[in-house]
């Protein structure tokens, strides 16, 4: 039987532990995101859509809570074809999850 130093198996349990916690936490966010996945693919669809107009208008707002959203609904008449494509079919995909919640 190999002898372990303490801090080496303290090491190993710390790792251990982190992946139990990551795991965790990637299942306790699964079930909310697998009822949200059309609204999150239109949500990844603006981001890609929308990078160049969010550096463009809405660089100086700050991430979260639905602010670049917004600043992208008030710059509305500056944005690219594909921007303002991409943020109807995100506000058409979260209606459609608020509808069926």
């Amino acid at each position: 039987m190999p002898i372990v130093s303490p801090a080496r198996a303290l090491a190993g349990r710390t790792k251990t532990l982190a992946v139990a916690v990551a795991v965790a936490a990637c299942l306790a966010v699964a079930g909310p995101a697998a009822a949200q996945q059309p609204a999150s693919a239109a949500g990844q669809a603006l981001k890609e859509a929308c990078k160049g107009d969010y550096k463009t208008l809405c660089s100086g707002v700050q991430p979260g809570g639905g602010r670049i959203v917004a600043c992208l609904k008030q710059q509305a008449d500056k944005l690219s074809p594909g921007c303002k494509q991409a943020l109807t079919a995100a506000q058409s995909a979260k209606q459609a999850g608020g509808a069926k919640q």
